[in-house]
């Protein structure tokens, strides 16, 4: 398809509306997800939590969510191929927004919180294969680094509002009505999600993407997992997300446990950091748009992201503002490389099977993903520091880094 689209009857600018539509969907999704990191302390206060319980116990409560987030987008994903993305987005929004409000209202329940995790990672599995499904069919390849971008952001920026719309309310009502909070905006988002999201363009004129009902699952995959490129891509991108994750979910309390401020006091501190996730997606789709080599790109931020944890971790000089500043630097260059996965990846799979292609990266890379919290936590709880327990991140970058590395010599040696 033509990356400037002309669309007799509807103004090509329509594809804009949509976008800002998978930004916001993303951008609540996210906010949905960090809903337990910003409220942990008082969720441990709430259940009587030690420090031992809020590392074990709290590392299980947030990273639970990437079990059946990834189960979810390899297994549900196909579904987009099969039923179209306005149904599937709109049943995703509603079903996620319904999660966030029974972990609030059940949240004295760890088992029953704990299912609320669940239902939260599988209603929002679709997003991300969904989205690049949406993009392809709506973006031709030249725009669809710029738009995959867009709609990423919106994932370090509902991050980065969950501290500003939550801490307050925790501090001056409870962290319950927090969850209610975010609940309410994603049931509202899904109103306009039935109204506006298509796959494609939809005038008369221009055929749809025929949907693929029949797609047969374990063949797609298979010929996917036999692909070295496909791999390579999920090697990369495991990495990324795992580095993310256990960044991202422990962040609030480790600054509140560091530092020894308070969210509710200053809610603001806590999104700063995501200002460098901002500027990292945009830098790094445009730099790898001038060179035109993305694992030039993916290399540099894993092996600078490690770096930076470490002196995130040790460094000598501490207090609020330095962690702040680091932690900015480790969203920075972690998140320069997101986007050119989406991008190679819708360049190379067949539309049609895009969305299966897609979850199925995504499945893996947010299973895997869980590893990140989890190991944070456990740390934390065996030696009782959160500085110890971040640097579990700079091991798994560097260890996601030679993984990449030498799958990227086997594709080079079989010139995928």
């Amino acid at each position: 398809m033509n990356s400037k689209l002309k669309i007799k009857g509807l103004s090509s600018e329509y594809r804009w509306v949509i976008l800002l539509l998978l930004f916001a969907t993303i951008m609540i999704a996210f906010m949905g997800r960090l809903s337990t990191s910003v409220a942990l302390r008082a969720i441990g206060d709430d259940l009587v939590w030690s420090q031992a319980d809020t590392g074990f116990l709290g590392g299980i409560l947030m990273g639970i969510f990437l079990v059946s987030y990834g189960f979810s987008n390899i297994i549900l994903s196909p579904n987009i191929d099969r039923y179209g993305s306005k149904i599937v987005l709109f049943c995703s929004m509603v079903g996620c927004s319904f999660a966030v409000f029974l972990g609030g209202y059940f949240g004295h329940i760890y088992s029953l919180f704990l299912a609320s995790r669940l239902l939260l990672g599988l209603t929002q599995g679709i997003l991300f294969p969904l989205s690049a499904k949406v993009i392809a069919g709506w973006y031709g390849t030249q725009d669809r680094g710029k738009a995959n971008a867009i709609f990423m952001l919106g994932a370090p920026i509902g991050v980065a509002l969950s501290p500003i719309l939550m801490g307050p309310i925790i501090h001056a009502y409870s962290w319950q009505y927090s969850f209610y909070a975010v609940a309410l905006i994603g049931f509202i988002l899904a109103i306009p999600i039935l109204f506006f999201i298509e796959d494609v363009p939809f005038d008369k004129n221009i055929s749809r993407i025929p949907r693929n009902r029949d797609i047969d699952i374990k063949k797609a995959f298979k010929t996917l997992l036999a692909d070295p490129e496909f791999r390579l891509i999920v090697v990369g991108f495991t990495t990324v997300n795992t580095v993310y994750w256990g960044t991202t979910l422990w962040l609030p309390t480790y600054l509140e446990e560091t530092t020894g401020i308070s969210l509710g006091n200053m809610p603001y501190v806590a999104a700063i950091p995501y200002i460098g996730c901002i500027f990292g997606l945009l830098i790094g789709t445009w730099i790898s748009n001038v060179r035109g080599n993305p694992s030039q790109v993916i290399t540099f931020s894993l092996f600078t992201t490690s770096i930076m944890v470490v002196i995130l971790a040790f460094s000598p000089i501490s207090g609020i503002w330095m962690a702040v500043f680091m932690l900015t630097l480790v969203f920075f260059f972690g998140q320069l490389s997101p986007p050119l996965f989406f991008t190679k990846l819708q360049n190379t799979v067949d539309t049609k099977e895009l969305g299966s292609a897609t979850g199925l990266m995504n499945g893996i890379a947010n299973t895997v993903g869980v590893l990140g919290p989890v190991s944070v936590g456990v740390v934390v709880a065996l030696t009782g520091s959160y500085e110890i327990g971040i640097f579990c991140i700079s091991a798994i970058a560097l260890i996601g880094l030679f993984g990449y590395r030498w799958m990227l010599g086997i594709c080079r040696a079989t010139e995928c």
